[in-house]
């Protein structure tokens, strides 16, 4: 199935809409970082160019909205962009910061942001201990404990 229709099918958003403005670049506050440019994604999405799109540059998408507002055809990028990511993870697996948030999510049934995004990174956070002035403990520490009930059951749909 082309990377259209499985946009479409996820997200609801007809990219074939799309008649190359520009409109939605020209108001992404990400537009020019890394080769990120969301006209230019979506081209490649039509052109079912896989390699291109999947690169990563629609995970610069903020989330704003700014293009949606503009666009004269009503598409909304940050819908493409969290549907691309679900292709993407479908097709090629989930990247680091993917597992790393299945992970933490599936030991303590809740996430903490600082050790997700440390473990995408690939620093354990016992690795840290001897770092002198490092004031991370606060952020990595947990406090209080998780009901087992829950942790088995976040376990469990993250299985699928």
């Amino acid at each position: 199935m082309s990377l259209a229709k499985r946009v479409l099918e996820i997200s609801g958003q007809d990219v074939t809409k799309c008649f190359q403005c520009a409109e939605c670049t020209s108001s992404c506050p990400s537009a020019g970082l890394d080769g990120f440019y969301p006209h230019r994604l979506i081209r490649a999405i039509l052109l079912d160019l896989r390699d291109e799109v999947f690169r990563g540059d629609y995970k610069l998408c903020m989330h704003c909205h700014l293009c949606s507002v503009r666009c004269p055809v009503g598409l909304n990028f940050p819908e493409v962009a969290i549907a691309l990511s679900n292709v993407e993870t479908k097709e090629r697996g989930p990247d680091n910061v993917e597992r790393a948030f299945i992970s933490e999510l599936s030991k303590r049934a809740f996430v903490n942001p600082a050790r997700v995004a440390l473990s995408a990174l690939g620093v354990r956070a016992l690795a840290l201990a001897g770092l002198r002035g490092l004031k991370l403990a606060g952020m990595l520490a947990e406090s209080g404990s998780v009901r087992e009930e829950y942790r088995r059951e976040v376990a469990r749909v993250v299985r699928g």
